[in-house]
């Protein structure tokens, strides 16, 4: 099965979010949410956690490859400016953004969904 693809067009419309900067036409093949280990062309979803706040670390997802980011912080003047050829994705909530997403994605395959569910040592 292909990985079917969505543009940042589409990204935009799904998560009523605001091009920072970037081409709406580009498509999106991946998502990462860790700098780490991220590809080159990869979307970076900046997820603030209860320790780490992943909005932090954009400038490094860019400087690893990310093509892209989508955000719920406010960025600054600077980091818009130095990564204008970076598609920049400004939403309310990322996490709520990326739920979205991954509803889209799932309604473009024709395929069953199969949840595996149980309990260890239930008294």
């Amino acid at each position: 099965m292909n990985n079917k693809k969505i543009t940042v067009n589409k990204i935009l419309e799904i998560c009523n979010g605001k091009l920072l900067s970037g081409n709406k036409d580009i498509e999106v093949c991946s998502y990462s949410k860790d700098t780490r280990n991220i590809n080159v062309g990869d979307m970076y979803l900046g997820i603030k956690g209860e320790r780490v706040n992943g909005n932090d670390y954009i400038e490094m997802a860019f400087e690893n490859g990310a093509m892209g980011c989508i955000t719920d912080k406010n960025l600054s003047q600077e980091l818009l400016e130095k990564f204008t050829n970076k598609v920049i994705i400004k939403v309310d909530d990322t996490i709520k953004a990326i739920q979205k997403i991954a509803k889209y994605k799932r309604s473009m395959y024709d395929i069953p969904v199969i949840a595996v569910t149980g309990s260890v040592r239930k008294n």
